[in-house]
């Protein structure tokens, strides 16, 4: 049964138990970027978090007759303004954010792209863009920096594939 819904989700409930659908996660996907050797992330402030700003790759919803291909090669432009080729874009595996209360399934890519890249305009979802050599990118953990599961998931894949 719908408890609630919007343009985005849809709260549903079966007995006791309330889980949250989201129907345009179908196609959804998150993108590591990967510039020469350098990570970028995007600098996100988000309502949920009471005013905290998160480190995060880019992410979204695909659109009615999208691929989530498609929809990754989207999101990079839009909100880094890296321009991809669908050939520099690779599937590293997908994520389920949350298994408790979500049923989005998201393909997360990986998106390399030479060091001499320059990119276009960008969208202003994001406050800006971070870019951390990949040197780097272990000790930016460990200090806390990167919370957010679309992230976590794509460097965990990102490095699992190296080995």
């Amino acid at each position: 049964m719908t408890e609630y819904e919007n343009p985005w989700f849809r709260v549903q409930r079966e007995g006791s138990f309330f889980f949250v659908d989201e129907p345009g996660a179908h196609a959804g996907a998150a993108v590591l970027p990967l510039v020469g050797d350098t990570f970028w992330l995007l600098e996100m402030g988000r309502p949920a978090q009471a005013g905290a700003v998160t480190w995060e790759i880019p992410r979204g919803y695909g659109e009615a007759s999208e691929t989530s291909l498609e929809c990754a090669l989207r999101e990079l432009e839009e909100e880094t303004g890296l321009v991809a080729e669908p050939s520099q874009l690779e599937l590293l595996g997908k994520m389920r954010p949350n298994t408790a209360i979500l049923t989005s399934c998201i393909d997360i890519y990986i998106a390399r792209l030479p060091a001499d890249t320059v990119p276009t305009k960008r969208d202003e979802e994001a406050r800006g863009v971070i870019e951390i050599p990949m040197e780097l990118m272990p000790l930016q953990l460990a200090r806390g920096k990167l919370e957010d599961s679309f992230t976590l998931a794509a460097l965990t894949y990102y490095w699992a594939a190296l080995k």
